[in-house]
Order: structure tokens, then sequence, then C-alpha cells
């Protein structure tokens, strides 16, 4: 019920149309290598942050709509998928992408609800 009429306010349209193709950066140093066509992307993530202190890097794709992004990485390493979901903010002096983000890993049989962590990363264009 909640996404229905989450959907029925969603503004249609009014975002403008944005190339997400390039390097973005978060906060913690991690970078996202998109390459866009269309409505649909695909590329790397390489995340500077993993179990051990060392980087990680998985496969992206997902899609945008006008300003709005959604990404998913299958992570090589690990048994790990991590989805974001972000807006470009129009506001920002820099192309910044405002995301949240949730990640399920492999647990044992009854800690399921452990395997989902979530939070909220700032990506900036860095080419």
């Amino acid at each position: 019920m909640f996404l229905e009429k989450s959907l029925a306010r969603a503004a249609r349209g009014t975002g403008a149309a944005v190339d997400f193709t390039g390097k973005w950066q978060n906060e913690l140093g991690s970078i996202a290598t998109i390459a866009q066509t269309g409505d649909v992307i695909a590329g790397q993530y390489v995340s500077a942050v993993s179990e051990g202190g060392t980087s990680t890097t998985g496969v992206l794709s997902g899609f945008v709509d006008g300003d709005l992004i959604s990404f998913v990485v299958h992570w090589d390493q690990f048994q790990a998928i991590t989805a974001w979901v972000g807006q470009l903010d129009p506001k920002a002096s820099t192309q910044t992408i405002n995301t949240l983000w949730q990640m399920t890993s492999q647990v044992p049989p009854g800690d399921e609800w452990a395997s989902i962590n979530a939070g909220a990363d700032v990506f900036v264009r860095i080419a």
C-alpha cells in the first residue's frame, strides 16, 4: 500500500535528463565508474572499505530516470549484493548524488535479518 501511495505522489517527468557517465567518488573514497546508454547504466564499483581493510570490486548495473539513479553491485570477492537509490542534488556546487543503500550478505540459517545493512552515501563526480 505504501509503494502505491508513493508512486501516486511521484512527479512525472520533472527531473531534467542527466548523463551519469563518468567516475563518482563517495565520502569514504569508493569509486563508481558508470557508462550510460539511454536509461541503462553499467560499470564497476571499487569499494575502499571492505573487510580486512583492502579494496574490493564489483559489477555495477542499474537505471536512470531524469535525475534519479538506481544501481546494484554484485561483489566479486564476497557473497553479497548492495543496492543504491538516489537523486542528483540540483543545489550542490559540484555534481552530487545523494543516495541510500542496502546490502545483503550470506549468513547462517536463522540469522537472515542480520544479513541486511543500510546506510547513506554522497557521491561527487570526479571525472
